[in-house]
C-alpha cells in the first residue's frame, strides 16, 4: 500500500517563518517585506518581531497570508543588560548563550503574548507597547535555564501556539540544553540570515541529536531577515489543500512540510518497505536513520542530475528522514518519520 508522507493532494506553499520589520529591529516595513517575498514566489510570511506580536492580517489577500507570531528571547543584550536572569557567570553579549523561540498564534487575530515583561523591549517595539496584549503577569521574569525555557514553551502551548526553537548554533546551545526542551513543534533547521553571515546555522546535526534524545519534532526553515540582503534564503514548503491561515498552521503542526534553502521535494511515499522521493535536480539524495546507517543516490561525473531515489527501510531503524543537496550546496530536509506512523509494518 502506497502511503504518502507529504500529502498526495493539494499544493506546496512557500513560507518564510522568521521575519523582522521596523516594528522591532528590522529595516523594512511589513508592507515592504510582503512585497519582496511575494515577488519571489512566497505565499506567506510570519512576522516574528522581537517581543511584540501584532495582527498583520490586513496584508492577507488571495495570494498571500500574513502569519501572526513573535520572537521570544532569553538574552543578555547590549540594549537590555539585565533582560534575563542567568544561572552561573554572566559573560559579554557576544559570549553568553541565548535561547530564541518563535511563537505562532493559531488564530491570526489573537495577539496575546505569554510570559512577558512589558519593560523588555527590542528596538522600535516600545512604540507599539500600547497595542500589545498579554496573558498573565506583564512583569514576568524570564530565567535562562532548561526549566525556565520549558515554562515559556508550556505557557505558549497552553495558549494553543506553535513553538519553534531558533538558530541553536548562533545561540551557542548544546545537547545538554536542547536535549531537555519539551513540547517543541519544530527546530529551525536552517536560519538563512545567520547561515550566510556565520556559515553555521544549517544544523541537521542538531536535529539528529534531538531525535536521539527522544524529541519528536518537525523541522522548518526561515530567513530571520532584518533588511534586504538576508531575504529569500531559506523557506518552509507546506503542503495543503488550499492557501489559508488555518491550513498553513495545520500543515506545520502536523509535519506536512519540509525545509529548504534550494532543492525541491515533489513527492515522498512509502510502499512495500521502501521509501521513494522525487526532487528537483540534485547531486545527492540521502536517507538518514536513528543509527549511523545511511543510504544515498549520488550523481556520478558526467551523468545527469539525480531526481529520484528509492531506499529499503530497515525495521531496526525505527525512524528516518531524507535530505537533498543541489549543485550549489544548498539542502532540503524532511522531518523524521517514525515507523509507528506508517500504515504497514516495516519487516
Amino acid at each position: 500500500m502506497k502511503q504518502y508522507l507529504l500529502p498526495e493532494t493539494g499544493s506546496f506553499y512557500k513560507v518564510n517563518l522568521h521575519a523582522h520589520t521596523v516594528i522591532s529591529d528590522g529595516r523594512l516595513t511589513p508592507e515592504e517585506v510582503k512585497e519582496i517575498f511575494k515577488a519571489h514566489g512566497y505565499s506567506a510570511v510570519a512576522f516574528t518581531d522581537h517581543e511584540i506580536m501584532l495582527d498583520h492580517s490586513d496584508l492577507t489577500d488571495d495570494d498571500f497570508v500574513a502569519l501572526t507570531a513573535y520572537e521570544y528571547g532569553f538574552d543578555l543584550s547590549k540594549r537590555n543588560p539585565v533582560s534575563a536572569v542567568y544561572e552561573g557567570a554572566v559573560k559579554t553579549h557576544e559570549h553568553t548563550p541565548k535561547v530564541h523561540l518563535n511563537l505562532y498564534s493559531k488564530d491570526p487575530h489573537d495577539i496575546r503574548m505569554v510570559c512577558c515583561d512589558i519593560n523588555y523591549i527590542w528596538g522600535n517595539a516600545a512604540n507599539y507597547r500600547d497595542r500589545a496584549e498579554y496573558v498573565g503577569d506583564p512583569h514576568y521574569k524570564r530565567i535562562y535555564s532548561v526549566e525556565g525555557v520549558n515554562e515559556v514553551i508550556r505557557a505558549a502551548r497552553e495558549r494553543n501556539m506553535l513553538v519553534v526553537f531558533n538558530h541553536p548554533n548562533w545561540s551557542m546551545n548544546d545537547l545538554d540544553f536542547y536535549g531537555k526542551l519539551e513540547d517543541l513543534t519544530a527546530l529551525e533547521i536552517i536560519n538563512g540570515g545567520s547561515h550566510i553571515d556565520s556559515d553555521m546555522d544549517d544544523v541537521p546535526h542538531v536535529y539528529q541529536e534531538m531525535m536521539r534524545a527522544g524529541k519528536r519534532i518537525g523541522c522548518v526553515a526561515g530567513d530571520d531577515n532584518h533588511a534586504t540582503h538576508d531575504c529569500c534564503l531559506a523557506w518552509t514548503m507546506v503542503k495543503a489543500d488550499s492557501l489559508s491561515y488555518e491550513n498553513l498552521m495545520n500543515g506545520i503542526e502536523n509535519g506536512n512540510c519540509y525545509a529548504s534553502s534550494g532543492p525541491s521535494i515533489t513527492d515522498l511515499w512509502v510502499e512495500d518497505g521502501k521509501v521513494t522521493v522525487k526532487t528537483s535536480d540534485a547531486v545527492g539524495i540521502y536517507l538518514h536513520t536513528v543509527g549511523r546507517r545511511t543510504a544515498f543516490k549520488r550523481r556520478k561525473p558526467g551523468e545527469p542530475p539525480v531526481t529520484e531515489a528509492t531506499f529499503r527501510l530497515n525495521p531496526n531503524d525505527m525512524t528516518f528522514r531524507i535530505s537533498v543537496r543541489d549543485a550549489a550546496g544548498n539542502h532540503a530536509y524532511t522531518r523524521y518519520y517514525y515507523f509507528d506512523e506508517l500504515k504497514e509494518p516495516i519487516v
